[in-house]
């Protein structure tokens, strides 16, 4: 294996000029970067788990000039990255082997929160990057995997830190970071960040801020916690390019990068959402621990959106568009016992679990009467001289209650072979109707998922992991009912995995294989066409290749490569047996960075591949394959830091899916960034 991870590095270093992508951060592999446990509850040590995962700190976010959550997905293989951070909602398109993957904060599920605003990177500590369904502790997730984002902690040292940031399109942003101990044991921390920039797009900009305070009491016999976060972006709502004039010609020059096809008199996006956290850690008698979490979290958003629809002819594009906002609000509660105890020999590490969920949504939305067709070589902007008109559409609310009881026991069976097994059952109830009006009948949902997997460790060197692992999702089926009225399964899904993990000196590498199933999909009721049923299936299968070595103690490299074959095994939507849409077969990532010896300087470097794909389930347009490539460096001097990134160097043209089969998204062209950071 280490020829063969040597021979990636070789052939992805030698691209031209050692290009990298800056906004790639460097990725250790699986469990050979922290000695913690993964998704801060699961009670299971990085390096022990039976499924692949990576790590992603908060140097090497500062370090790769990343502007968003999707960015760092750019070095994890079998990952997509998704849309620009212009687009509405990015994680919308965030996917993990093919399918879409869940946000968690501190091992609590999010509810549309990663959607205010995808670039808010100050304060989080690590991202963890966990492959495949993963519902087992965490509820309900999609199928791709979880994005664990760890938030910063308080520290009794003191330190602050201040930085700005500034690049071309005009971006300019200050960060602040401040941390110390208020009294014996109770420390604090607040970090913030404010962004007012232009983007690459005609007439769009880009007002965001996030704010953290967290605290951490350590007491006799417990410890306590609190994190409080705000987001709130405010810029247009972008439409994106048709796929007519860009991946597919219609028969004249392809269309500028940054052109806006909205109306931007009018579109808008505003969105914020409040998150508090609590939980308190109580020491019981031999060794156990009880935990009481709570969340609470809102999304609050305010839109006017054009769409584009199909094309009229080669260069005019038919647009509708709507006018609304939505109101969420979510509550999770859990409750966790956690300790260890023997049977024999065999040392039991068991987490019992109970969790309730309760979430109220309101989404009011109007049609745009008066949009027009546009001319994509001379635009003309219809809200520049016209009011726009609108027709009541919908104003409708829904409520989803949950409760939930799970339970993992992670086995030692000797000092080598450890076992990993769950259960989790949950009982869902949802409705909805007209605000103001009735509820629509409650329908009840029941979920069983499990998981099993093993670790083996043949040395300190080597070991190798296998596990199933199951999930479900009533994201797209709550509430809704078939044509004979009973209701929607949820969407359930499972993987097979297994992989093997390598570690000696200098040089760590792993390997994984692994098959992933997508059932109860919904479909169309061919019987009732306006009606859909559970009898999809998708499956992605794949192997993935990943590592780092350290030739020299000023010289890293890391690299990996994903194998993804995808497939519609059961539809009624015209698609069976095609390719899933959005999923590349191939991708490749490598970077590396250099401390320059005897000097405070560091160059990085990276480059990463991905391979054409679908633009949506089976369809007949393709999304050409690209390479992007970035450069980077790193000044330390005292108090000070100062990292330049140049992401995109040479300004790849290339398109992003954007959910429908009429636009696509460009991705962002040469951008140039600099943080000049100062240390108290």
């Amino acid at each position: 294996m280490k020829v063969l991870f040597a021979a990636l590095l070789a052939a992805t270093a030698a691209a031209p000029a050692l290009a990298a992508d800056a906004s790639d951060p460097e990725i250790v592999v699986t469990g050979n970067k922290f000695s913690g446990d993964f998704g801060e509850k699961s009670g299971i040590p990085i390096d022990r788990l039976p499924q692949s995962v990576q790590i992603v700190t908060a140097d090497e976010i500062v370090e790769s000039g990343a502007r968003s959550i999707g960015d760092l997905l750019r070095g994890v293989p079998g990952a997509n990255a998704g849309s620009s951070r212009v687009s509405a909602y990015q994680s919308f398109t965030l996917k993990v082997r093919g399918f879409l993957a869940d946000q968690m904060r501190n091992g609590i599920r999010q509810r549309y929160y990663e959607d205010v605003d995808a670039s808010a990177l100050s304060n989080i500590e690590r991202v963890e990057v966990l492959k495949g369904p993963s519902g087992v502790l965490y509820g309900q997730s999609a199928v791709g995997g979880i994005i664990s984002i760890v938030t910063k902690r308080p520290q009794a040292e003191p330190f602050t830190t201040f930085a700005v940031n500034f690049g071309n399109f005009d971006q300019k942003a200050v960060s602040f970071d401040m941390t110390g101990g208020l009294a014996p044991g109770l420390s604090i921390r607040a970090t913030g960040e404010v962004e007012r920039s232009n983007t690459f797009v005609d007439f769009q900009d880009m007002d965001r801020l996030n704010g953290g305070l967290s605290l951490h009491y350590a007491g006799e016999g417990f410890s306590a916690n609190l994190v409080a976060e705000y987001t709130e972006r405010k810029t247009s709502r972008y439409p994106g390019l048709p796929v007519v004039g860009t991946v597919v010609s219609n028969g004249g020059e392809r269309l500028r990068r940054g052109l806006n096809l909205g109306e931007p008199a009018a579109d808008r996006l505003t969105a914020d959402a409040p998150l508090v956290q609590a939980w308190v850690d109580v020491k019981l008698a031999d060794g156990w621990t009880l935990t009481p979490r709570i969340q609470y979290q809102e999304f609050n958003s305010a839109f006017l959106q054009i769409r584009l629809r199909a094309p009229m002819t080669s260069t005019i594009i038919d647009r509708n568009g709507r006018i609304g906002r939505e109101d969420d609000a979510y509550t999770i509660a859990q409750l966790d016992l956690a300790g260890t105890f023997k049977t024999g020999p065999v040392t039991h590490a068991l987490l019992l679990g109970y969790e309730y969920d309760r979430e109220r949504g309101r989404f009011t939305q109007y049609a745009l009467d008066n949009v027009t067709p546009i001319d994509v070589t001379a635009p003309v902007y219809n809200y520049d001289t016209t009011a726009p008109a609108t027709t009541f559409a919908f104003d409708s609310f829904y409520d989803i209650d949950g409760h939930a009881l799970y339970l993992q026991d992670r086995i030692a069976l000797t000092d080598r072979w450890d076992v990993v097994a769950a259960i989790r059952h949950s009982w869902v109830k949802a409705s909805g109707g007209d605000w103001g009006g009735p509820a629509d009948d409650r329908t009840p949902i029941e979920s069983t998922i499990w998981q099993i997997g093993s670790t083996w460790r043949f040395s300190d060197r080597l070991s190798v992991y296998a596990g199933y692992n199951t999930g479900f999702d009533v994201e797209s089926s709550a509430g809704a009912r078939a044509a004979d009225g009973k209701p929607l399964k949820p969407e359930e899904s499972n993987q097979l995995e297994a992989g093997l993990r390598f570690r000696h000196g200098d040089f760590r590498a792993s390997l994984a294989a692994f098959r992933i199933k997508r059932v109860n999909a919904l479909t169309v009721d061919l019987a009732n066409p306006d009606y859909s049923i559970n009898v999809g299936a998708q499956r992605v299968q794949g192997v993935e290749l990943e590592g780092e070595w350290q030739p020299a103690p000023w010289w890293t490299l890391s690299a990996g490569y994903a194998l993804l074959d995808s497939k519609i095994t059961r539809s009624n939507d015209g698609d069976e047996g095609m390719r899933l849409g959005d999923l590349p077969r191939h991708t490749i990532t490598a970077r590396t960075a250099v401390a320059i010896p005897g000097t405070p300087l560091t160059l990085r470097a990276a480059v990463n591949h991905v391979g054409s794909r679908l633009l949506v389930n089976g369809s007949g347009v393709s999304l050409p394959a690209y390479t992007i490539a970035d450069v980077g460096a790193g000044l330390r001097a005292g108090r000070f830091t100062i990292d330049a990134t140049v992401s995109n160097l040479f300004d790849r043209l290339y398109y992003t899916a954007s959910g429908n089969g009429f636009a696509v998204n460009p991705g962002d062209p040469r951008t140039f960034g600099i943080r000049v950071g100062v240390g108290f």
